[in-house]
């Protein structure tokens, strides 16, 4: 029965599924710590925006994230609709 069972696994799928699975918690606990921080638990700053400068070809280009949080929205999937 065991070497049936062997048989009929699929190791590929079995990573691609452990891998979907650590994505998952990853993406829960860095949205639990951006709600901390935004929320003003995680830190004593008030800054809710961050920028990152960088430079690519003799181009400079700097990527400024801002975050707010919102209550009462409607949100429309553009695939929806």
């Amino acid at each position: 029965m065991s070497d049936r069972i062997a048989k009929d696994r699929d190791i590929e799928l079995e990573n691609i599924i452990g891998n979907l699975m650590i994505a998952e918690y990853q993406v829960d606990k860095l949205q639990s710590r951006l709600s901390e921080r935004v929320g003003g638990l995680g830190s004593g700053s008030n800054k809710k925006s961050s920028s990152f400068v960088f430079k690519k070809n003799d181009k400079w280009y700097r990527v400024t994230l801002s975050v707010e949080e919102m209550t009462n929205i409607n949100i429309i999937d553009d695939d929806m609709a």
